[in-house]
């Protein structure tokens, strides 16, 4: 790569920018100069070079087909579309010009064009790895995933160390559901590239999806042994481990990737998240604190933290780190589910029916939220506003367990009348429950032979 970028032309064209020098460059070097600037998406520099070109040779048919080139790499398809008409007489065979023209194809949403002058492109024999993968693209365009691959397969076959045929393949056998299929495929690639770091890690990834995780081990392995530092390769080692519910062996795992770790947040988070299934919460406690202290912006670590001081009943610890995750991602409804459990805990139940609010707007379909919050607001004596909550959840549930709290609210406000119109919708909805919600809310159902059968419209 490094030899790539080093190119003495361009060098020499640069250095001619920068000097405001004038120098001689033949037709040639400049389509080596244009076609660099164009490998490497630099627009700017590869107009400049063709301005110069231009001036220089005015009708050179090479020139005006790394035009083309530059056209379509900008996306400017009215000009394009002129010059591929002015060129085609004479580039109708030219392999640039038909890849170029082919490219412009696929812009336009036309697939089939463009698999046409691919196609006529790859009678040249020259690019074909390159025509291939273009080849694949396309049929990906118009579903046809199983010609996709096998251009793919093609591309690999010229050039065997191109990744991105290698993962086109892998997406191919993804899309037609073979995963089987996509192992064998991998198993042959590595017969013939042994030391292929991303086809022992795509075979370990494949292996996962069949919950064999065992192979899937023997390969992450070998991911490993090709790049000691791969930290995918470490990941999903532990990853199986923590599948076969061998925690310690997936703790030892993650700990040999610290060393070279650059996410080592995350990776102090793992290693908690495995303490805390075999019950080791100090360690997890720990490994969560050294995960914030390596990123403090990280708030499902804080959310560990708060959940281990819960665990051990120090609620003010608790609370102290739930605010911090909640600082960090308000959005989260889990967070505020945690924090409004805390609060309760330490009879701060103005916070908490505050936070439940925020739960019933971030997650106004789940009906439990609902009903925890009129619970809540019920304990806190709140009737009026627990009224208001209940008839905001009926406009997204109709269920009993609102209609006996409704009826429940009203005759503690009451509002008798219209404590039995919600008890007798309740009783409609669900009779079943009556004798629970009667234990729940005493003041309820002790005229309950009055309504035992009620037949009434329940539109409110």
């Amino acid at each position: 790569m490094e030899d790539f970028f080093d190119n003495e032309l361009v060098n020499k064209f640069e250095e001619m920018l920068d000097e405001n020098e004038s120098i001689y460059f033949e037709s040639d070097e400049f389509c080596e100069i244009i076609s660099f600037y164009l490998d490497i998406y630099d627009y700017e520099y590869a107009l400049k070079a063709l301005d110069i070109a231009f001036a220089l040779y005015p009708n050179n048919i090479d020139i005006k087909i790394k035009q083309l080139e530059y056209l379509v790499g900008v996306e400017d398809l009215h000009n394009a579309s002129k010059l591929i008409e002015d060129l085609k007489e004479l580039c109708s065979a030219d392999t640039d010009y038909l890849i170029a023209t082919a490219r412009y194809w696929s812009l336009r949403k036309f697939p089939h064009k463009a698999i046409d002058f691919y196609n006529t492109a790859l009678e040249n024999e020259e690019d074909e790895d390159y025509i291939y993968n273009s080849l694949g693209n396309e049929y990906l365009e118009i579903n046809e995933p199983v010609r996709a691959l096998n251009s793919y397969k093609k591309a690999l076959e010229y050039n065997i160390h191109d990744e991105y045929s290698l993962f086109s393949c892998i997406h191919c056998y993804e899309a037609l559901h073979q995963n089987k299929e996509c192992i064998a495929f991998l198993k042959q690639f590595i017969d013939v590239n042994p030391y292929s770091e991303e086809a022992w890690f795509q075979l370990g990834l494949q292996y996962l999806n069949l919950r064999s995780y065992e192979k899937a081990l023997y390969a992450f392995d070998y991911t490993i042994i090709i790049n000691s530092k791969s930290i995918a390769g470490y990941t999903q080692k532990a990853f199986c481990y923590e599948k076969l519910n061998q925690w310690e062996k997936a703790i030892e795992i993650y700990e040999e990737s610290l060393d070279f770790d650059d996410t080592a947040a995350f990776t102090h988070f793992k290693i908690g998240q495995a303490y805390n299934k075999i019950r080791k919460h100090i360690q997890a406690l720990q490994s969560f604190q050294k995960a914030v202290k390596e990123d403090p912006q990280f708030d499902k670590a804080w959310f560990e933290i708060a959940n281990i001081y819960d665990l051990i009943e120090n609620n003010d610890e608790a609370l102290h780190y739930i605010k911090k995750a909640l600082d960090i991602e308000s959005k989260e409804v889990s967070y505020w589910k945690k924090y409004a459990y805390l609060t309760i805990q330490s009879g701060k139940l103005k916070e908490a029916s505050d936070s439940f609010e925020v739960i019933v707007d971030l997650e106004p379909n789940y009906f439990y939220n609902w009903l925890a919050y009129s619970e809540l607001l019920i304990s806190m004596e709140d009737f009026s506003k627990a009224v208001l909550v209940l008839h905001r959840s009926l406009k997204y549930f109709v269920r009993a367990e609102l209609y006996y709290q409704l009826g429940n609210c009203y005759f503690l406000l009451k509002e008798q009348e219209k404590g039995k119109k919600f008890l007798k919708m309740a009783l409609k909805l669900n009779p079943l429950i009556k004798e629970e919600m009667q234990e729940k809310y005493s003041i309820l159902l002790r005229d309950n032979k009055r309504y035992k059968n009620p037949d009434i419209n329940l539109n409110i």
